[in-house]
């Protein structure tokens, strides 16, 4: 259902220009014109979803080709990454194997595999998912621990060696529903305890699903003490579904200013009805509980839609919101969803009001990598095919102490970016 005429106007009025966020800190000055010694990768995609990752000396600026991109690193999946320090880290193998690849960064840029771990009973079934602490120490589910629709066992690796060297049970948390998992979704660090989603589920309604449907009309987080090794209970929010979405880019973000943890219940997409609006949700600082006097809701800005991207900084939320009503079936499996109707925006998370970024181009929503913070600028991914003669595709900034949002390049004759990081 649309919204009112009404609503409309109001979100006319919310979506504007973004003023300046007086936040200043971790600002570092920028490097001179030469200088730069940073790394970044780039993935790119060429047919829809296979592509390559590259490592830039220097962050890349204006035009950007694929024939100036050096040593290619080809991949069956180049949906994106994450790093850690001097390693990039990936689901799925080179050929699309399920499980989780290590790859380390040559001083020239090039890229090789520095591991795979397996996880063989995920494949065609679920993404995966996997959080790396530091050098020695991560997490990751594995359908191939768990039996019977029981898989409340999370598992830990070294992302070093990316041998597995153990598992934390959650299965005391167990309601005896017919699939229950622990860190499916969400393996979040907060001031030194994991936030793990717990799904309690029917299963999935029909097979070609890839959410499953949740079992009671809430949803959870179960929270471990890693000092103690020690589960210290779960929390809930009550009228939410469905934390987290595809793995690969998970939809939480601790505020490196607040202190505060936010995640997404994106509710199901497949089965709306009776079911409640996408919401983002908060774990405040110093706390192990839901904030049950927050939420943001997507009812208030575009609906029906879902919040499908997310990131927080300095009380502010980035997320996408939808140019009009849209639901990820529509018209097939993520067709019309795909299309480019998604605008970044910015969202008080005390106000709720929101202002659409500008300048930064409207997206399609085939690269669905989270936003991310370095040296006083969040870096967003845009793709669209709007920009005529030729397609758009390309990297912006926002500076948190000025607002002004900036372009950092465009990607041409190299398909579309599906990723963007900093290798530290």
């Amino acid at each position: 259902m649309l919204r009112t005429t009404s609503a409309l106007l109001l979100s006319a009025m919310l979506f504007t220009a973004c003023s300046k966020n007086n936040d200043d800190n971790n600002v570092t000055p920028e490097p001179e014109p030469g200088n730069d010694k940073t790394s970044w990768v780039i993935y790119n995609t060429t047919n829809r979803w296979g592509g390559n990752m590259y490592v830039t000396k220097g962050q890349p600026k204006g035009v950007v080709t694929a024939t100036n991109l050096t040593n290619p690193y080809q991949i069956a999946y180049s949906a994106g990454g994450r790093t850690h320090q001097n390693g990039i880290y990936r689901l799925q193998g080179d050929q699309g194997e399920s499980g989780i690849s290590y790859y380390k960064v040559a001083e020239d840029g090039k890229i090789s595999s520095g591991g795979f771990l397996a996880t063989p009973q995920n494949a065609g079934k679920v993404d995966g998912n996997f959080y790396v602490r530091n050098s020695t120490e991560g997490f990751y589910f594995d359908l191939g621990k768990g039996e019977n629709g029981k898989y409340l066992k999370l598992q830990t690796f070294n992302p070093s060696t990316m041998q597995r060297t153990g598992e934390i049970d959650f299965s005391s948390l167990s309601r005896n529903t017919p699939y229950e998992t622990a860190g499916q979704l969400i393996i979040a660090e907060k001031e030194g305890k994991l936030f793990v989603d717990i799904q309690f589920s029917t299963g999935k309604k029909v097979a070609n699903d890839w959410q499953d449907h949740p079992a009671f009309d809430s949803v959870f987080l179960a929270v471990y003490d890693l000092a103690a090794k020690k589960l210290e209970g779960i929390t809930g929010y009550k009228d939410a579904a469905c934390l987290g979405l595809f793995s690969d880019h998970p939809i939480w973000n601790v505020d490196a200013v607040t202190g505060d943890l936010y995640v997404t219940a994106v509710s199901e997409m497949h089965h709306r009805d009776g079911m409640p609006p996408s919401k983002i949700l908060r774990v405040k600082k110093g706390a192990t509980t839901f904030d049950k006097d927050f939420a943001l809701n997507i009812k208030d800005y575009q609906y029906p839609s879902d919040f499908n991207q997310m990131f927080a900084h300095n009380g502010k939320i980035y997320t996408k919101i939808s140019a009009r009503a849209t639901g990820y079936y529509e018209a097939g499996h993520g067709v019309k969803y795909r299309d480019d109707i998604w605008y970044w925006t910015e969202i008080d998370a005390t106000t709720k009001k929101a202002k659409r970024l500008n300048d930064v181009p409207v997206d399609n929503w085939f690269n669905y990598q989270q936003p991310f913070f370095d040296n006083g600028k969040i870096y967003f991914v845009s793709n669209n095919s709007k920009d005529k003669p030729e397609a758009y595709s390309g990297v912006w900034s926002l500076d948190v102490n000025s607002g002004k949002t900036q372009e950092v390049f465009q990607l041409k004759n190299g398909g579309q970016i599906m990723g963007f990081n900093r290798l530290k």
